[in-house]
């Protein structure tokens, strides 16, 4: 009888779990409004004061040109060098002149990113083995 229970009790819990994934259905948002929320928030985010914030949205910018490229990244460009010219912060300065050599060069240069990636570097360093690269070959 226990056993019944037990096996009927697990059915019963797999049966909930597939169908509950199966009708369940991914929000997702258009693509207009993802970019317009981006170009509402990264702007800002890129002038504060706490590096982490600016690094993060950096790396985010360059997220959202790989999928979105055929948006006008001007005014990001114009911000990234604005930080890798006064940044007190080197490393930072560094990433926003990669960030902005990728804004304005990306048909030259192909990133990977990868999900669910908890340390960034590895998307500059792709940015810049690929400039090493190119720049080597000529």
């Amino acid at each position: 009888m226990k056993i019944t229970h037990t096996i009927l009790l697990t059915l019963t819990c797999a049966v909930i779990v597939f169908s509950g994934s199966s009708f369940a259905q991914e929000a997702k948002a258009p693509k207009q409004s993802v970019v317009e929320r981006a170009f509402k928030v990264f702007p800002p985010s890129l002038e504060s004061d706490y590096q982490g914030i600016v690094e993060s949205t950096i790396y985010n910018v360059i997220l959202l040109k790989k999928y979105y490229p055929t948006e006008n990244y001007s005014v990001f460009i114009k911000k990234l060098n604005e930080i890798a010219e006064e940044n007190t912060d080197p490393g930072l300065r560094y990433k926003a002149h990669l960030a902005s050599i990728y804004l304005t060069f990306s048909n030259m240069i192909d990133i990977e990113p990868k999900n669910h990636a908890f340390e960034r570097e590895y998307l500059f360093k792709q940015i810049t083995e690929q400039l090493e690269s190119k720049l080597a070959s000529r």
